[in-house]
């Protein structure tokens, strides 16, 4: 079986072809000892010493040649993993090493447990180290690869295994594994574990935290905790002899800009040069988009001015900022010269420069101009991305053109551009819309089959659809698969639940819901108070809608315009408000 299956992936290869045929062990012997023989005994030999060594180093020769099919055999499977064939080569790897006693090549294994890691087969890629152990030689490298795999799959569990395995096979873990683990946990939101990891990481002998440690934990305390706890952790980096390279200054940078510290943000770029760090690219763009954000072109064209001071040119990324926010603006002319003078300057746009402008002409209405435009984009070389058709895609859509939207979707993948989860996202809802329930469906299960999971969007978007259509039972039971599937209701969702529930008259499991979500901390904002009064006082209950409506008020959780669309809505003539202003019947 092995032999079939090995020439039919293989056909080329001198170990796999059917066309050798086995030499016995007596032809062997005869092949070489024939030079020894009578016949040949007669006749004085040009190089008799050329015949006894060939003679004597049989054993070497056997040698030789078994090297040689072991580095060719390296080769084929190396091949095997390069053209993402990691089934075929697992295969003929574990053959080889239980039958023949190979052992494993570690860079092999270490390609292998990456693609088994990035088509999500932890499995695979775990037995893949297995072998390794048992038959080869693994180092840091493969379980560092192995744990990074697992972290990609949001298996910290399985993650936090491999490093203990990793110890007891005498391979201590180094600064690396410490980042790809410190830096899955900040991925999660988890900071707390993330520093306390660093705590551990500081008691090690053999590694100490680096630049990159504190640059990621920087990077997340400043989403998680703000720019003061990223301050301290920068003042304790320098505390302990670690100098920061222009990553961290510039995620620093970021986080001023975030907490709109601009005129901090903007004294810290000035005082670079005297922490021994000159002010990048990133930096200036970092700060001419936040100011540019707020509508100050007074202020960006300094910035920009400043920028040449200091000798630092404009990169495609300065253009695309500044093209972005002329479009934001409404001035797509300015944002269409603007891109005329950059590719002047020899820098080639690139499918960011091109969104904006994309984006501009649809949200104008003029997906013509649109479509034209990302054939003036491809002319010039630069290929559309996902991004840029999907813009184009959910105009379409909104124009009631999901059919000719289908057309283009079932076209992408051929052009090298397959759609992602967005554009099932988009084309689902159209579909639903348009009335193709089943089709829409179809959809989100081709999106599975082919390995690209569901978002938050998705699952909000498929318990909106259902709630219009009256299905809010199904509604509620998706409510309990995105849970499951890691994805936590937010408020939208609970909003989307809320006016399904209301539209069908089921108040009381509404409120129900309203419950649920305030215990599992989503803080309810105005619109969620509002479809649950709309919902009471559609339900028949006006007194007692308007009576919640008062009591928000009081609150300040609704607004007094709110209010008043609400008395317009469920007018009581014979309802009255007290001294403290709740409506009495």
């Amino acid at each position: 079986m092995t032999r079939i299956i090995s020439a039919e992936i293989f056909p080329h290869c001198p170990f796999f072809s059917n066309n050798l045929k086995p030499i016995s062990q007596s032809q062997k012997h005869n092949s070489i000892v024939r030079c020894s023989s009578h016949e040949f005994s007669k006749v004085k030999p040009r190089n008799n010493q050329r015949v006894r060594v060939s003679t004597e180093n049989r054993h070497a020769y056997v040698q030789q040649s078994n090297d040689l099919k072991a580095t060719n055999f390296l080769k084929v499977l190396n091949w095997s993993c390069k053209v993402g064939k990691y089934d075929e080569t697992l295969y003929l790897l574990d053959c080889k090493v239980k039958n023949n006693g190979y052992k494993p090549d570690v860079i092999l294994c270490t390609k292998l447990i990456k693609g088994f890691c990035n088509s999500k087969n932890s499995d695979k890629a775990l037995k893949v180290m297995q072998i390794l152990e048992e038959f080869g030689e693994p180092d840091v490298f493969a379980y560092n690869a192995l744990i990074s795999g697992f972290c990609k799959m949001n298996k910290i569990e399985e993650a936090n295994k491999v490093l203990n395995r990793m110890k007891s096979h005498g391979f201590p873990p180094d600064a690396v594994t410490y980042n790809i683990l410190i830096g899955s946990l900040c991925d999660r939101g988890k900071l707390g574990l993330a520093l306390k990891l660093l705590d551990q990481l500081k008691e090690e002998r053999n590694c100490k935290p680096t630049v990159i440690t504190y640059t990621i934990l920087i990077e997340a305390t400043i989403l998680e905790g703000g720019i003061h706890e990223a301050m301290k952790l920068l003042d304790e980096m320098l505390s302990i002899g670690l100098q920061p390279d222009m990553y961290t200054y510039n995620a620093i940078i970021r986080g001023m800009c975030r907490e709109k510290m601009m005129d901090q943000a903007y004294e810290f770029v000035r005082s670079l040069p005297s922490k021994g760090c000159k002010p990048d690219v990133i930096s200036y763009n970092i700060l001419l988009r936040a100011l540019l954000h707020k509508g100050k072109w007074s202020d960006g064209e300094k910035l920009v001015n400043e920028m040449f001071s200091a000798g630092c040119e404009p990169n495609v990324v300065t253009y695309s900022i500044l093209m972005s926010s002329l479009c934001r603006d409404g001035k797509l002319d300015e944002a269409i010269n603007l891109l005329k003078i950059m590719m002047d300057k020899g820098l080639t746009p690139d499918t960011f420069t091109y969104d904006p402008l994309i984006s501009a002409f649809c949200k104008g209405g003029r997906l013509d101009l649109a479509i034209k435009f990302l054939d003036y984009m491809i002319s010039n070389g630069c290929l559309p991305d996902i991004v840029n058709y999907n813009t184009i895609l959910s105009t379409m859509c909104k124009k009631g053109k999901a059919d000719e939207a289908m057309e283009v979707f079932e076209k992408l993948a051929e052009i090298g551009c397959p759609p992602d989860v967005s554009t099932y996202n988009t084309m689902m809802s159209a579909l639903w819309n348009n009335g193709e329930r089943a089709r829409a469906l179809r959809l989100v299960s081709e999106m599975i089959e082919k390995g690209i999971d569901p978002d938050e969007i998705t699952y909000n978007s498929l318990i909106s659809c259902l709630c219009r259509d009256g299905l809010v039972n199904e509604a509620l039971d998706l409510l309990g698969d995105m849970e499951g599937n890691g994805f936590p209701p937010t408020v939208i969702t609970y909003n989307i639940l809320l006016l399904g529930l209301c539209k069908a008259h089921r108040v009381d499991e509404a409120i129900e819901v309203l419950r649920v979500m305030v215990e599992k901390g989503r803080r309810p904002n105005e619109t969620t108070y509002i479809l649950l009064i709309e919902g009471i006082g559609f339900s028949g209950w006006r007194v007692q809608a308007m009576e919640v409506a008062s009591s928000l008020y009081q609150k300040n959780a609704i607004s007094k315009e709110s209010v008043q669309r609400l008395r317009k809505t469920f007018p009581i003539s014979d309802v009255y408000k007290d001294s403290n202003g709740s409506f009495l019947n």
